[in-house]
């Protein structure tokens, strides 16, 4: 018999209104006695039902919403959710890497797929979705027909979960290395090896802005550049580019996807960390078209922002002004959600006041359509981008 959580009286309302997660303060009483990752009833304080969610005790996130209904949550149900995920990306052209299904955007708490040409690639983040991992192994299988399924569920948030990091082919072949191809330009990566799923899915659309800003002659610079994916789109379309990253693998990619798309003699790499390397090409007298700042999320919590983040961020903005010529576009990005529009403002404002320089808005950007946030779901809105131009 499925148990019950019941909730505080008012609790309800976010659920209602479609937010997916409930916390142990919202929690009254549980009824029966769930096993960890189960699915359990959800019902206000007068009885109603709410829905019914994943139960983890232990989790700071006890309970995950799946549904608000009393439809049953079997495998024909998590078949519907993988289908109607598939179709919002149909409209998704000029690569053949995707994100499949973005977690609770796409209805399906704490699952992430994403597809590289015949590959899936899964990540698993809670309890719920751990319990189900066969399941969720045979319906990809059965939709998708891929060559192979590898998993890569080694995020932080498994450890509040109570799971240990999980990482290996769930099924058929895996090819290390892979290729992803992006609008005519092919590069090479890894599932294993590489950072998140191997790829930055969700900067698609600012690597075309910028190839369509950049002209013959001119010079990028991408920092936290990873396997060289701005640098390789400028270099397409005219531009030398120099790659920073402290990954040497990653910066062997870039020199290897250079040569493999004919650019070879436009990218040059250097290793070692964003602040420092960005002094180091300011003492030389470098500058720069344009410049991309796209930092790993080195926030979790919004104290941490507070404490220490915020001041790196004004320094990498100040220094990458420096750096970047009248007229030039600076792309400064954030991933972490708890880091704000407002922030990256604040703190490119800061940067320029250190540069001495006038930056005008040209746009700001957020996450592609492949990775959807919901309105009512502020968390699923993380990636952040002003790009702004130099004007004075």
């Amino acid at each position: 018999m499925q148990a019950r959580v019941i909730l505080k009286p008012r609790a309800e309302r976010k659920l209602r209104n479609f937010y997916p997660w409930a916390f142990h303060d919202d929690i009254a009483e549980v009824v029966g006695d769930p096993e960890p990752g189960a699915i359990v009833w959800v019902r206000e304080a007068s009885g109603a039902l709410v829905g019914q969610a994943f139960y983890n005790p232990q989790a700071a996130i006890p309970l995950r919403m799946l549904s608000l209904g009393d439809e049953p949550i079997d495998a024909a149900w998590f078949r519907r959710r993988l289908l109607a995920a598939a179709e919002r990306r149909r409209g998704i052209e000029g690569t053949n890497a995707v994100r499949l299904v973005h977690g609770e955007a796409d209805g399906l708490p704490g699952l992430i797929v994403d597809r590289y040409g015949d590959m899936l690639v899964v990540q698993i983040r809670n309890l719920g979705m751990e319990r189900r991992r066969e399941l969720l192994v045979d319906l990809l299988r059965g939709l998708f027909a891929p060559r192979g399924i590898y998993e890569r569920s080694d995020v932080e948030a498994r450890e509040d979960e109570g799971l240990a990091p999980r990482v290996g082919v769930l099924w058929g072949e895996v090819p290390d290395p892979i290729e992803v191809i992006e609008d005519g330009l092919v590069f090479e990566t890894s599932v294993v090896r590489g950072q998140k799923t191997g790829f930055y899915l969700d900067q698609r659309d600012n690597r075309r802005r910028l190839r369509r800003w950049v002209r013959p002659g001119d010079r990028v610079l991408d920092v936290y550049g990873y396997i060289g994916t701005f640098a390789l789109h400028a270099a397409a379309a005219g531009a030398t580019a120099v790659v920073i990253d402290k990954d040497p693998w990653a910066l062997g990619q870039a020199e290897r996807n250079a040569a493999r798309n004919g650019l070879g003699g436009r990218i040059t790499v250097r290793l070692g960390e964003a602040l420092e390397m960005l002094e180091s090409l300011a003492a030389e007298g470098r500058r720069f078209t344009h410049v991309v700042v796209d930092p790993p999320a080195m926030v979790k919590r919004r104290t941490e922002w507070e404490r220490s983040v915020r001041r790196r961020f004004v320094a990498l903005a100040g220094l990458a002004l420096r750096l970047l010529e009248a007229g030039g576009l600076l792309f400064f990005s954030s991933c972490a959600y708890p880091v704000g529009l407002e922030d990256l403002i604040e703190a490119l404002r800061l940067g320029a006041a250190d540069a001495g320089c006038r930056l005008l808005v040209r746009e700001v950007t957020y996450q592609p359509p492949d990775h959807p946030w919901v309105l009512q779901i502020p968390e699923t809105l993380y990636l952040k981008t002003l790009i702004v131009e130099k004007s004075g």
